[in-house]
């Protein structure tokens, strides 16, 4: 399985999945009120960084034939740098 994302200029962040024989990009729009800044993404899992500095990670495996509902936001990493 093999999923990407792409942020656009004013920080909205969309997502797509191999498994999608349409490749439709899709917004996600748990984190539509959110600013990104940053995404990455590894084989199982994905994560975004917003411009208040919250970061968000989900399961890229379980989201296998659409995307994620939900993002989880991590606890303690708020003021941090993020390169």
């Amino acid at each position: 399985m093999v999923h990407s994302m792409a942020i656009t200029k004013d920080g909205a962040l969309f997502y797509w999945v191999s498994s999608d024989p349409h490749l439709r990009c899709q917004q996600l729009y748990s984190l539509c009120e959110k600013t990104i800044v940053s995404i990455s993404a590894g084989k199982y899992w994905a994560a975004t960084a917003t411009a208040i500095g919250d970061v968000y990670m989900w399961d890229g495996k379980k989201s296998m034939d659409k995307p994620p509902i939900v993002a989880t936001r991590l606890h303690r990493v708020k003021g941090k740098k993020i390169p």
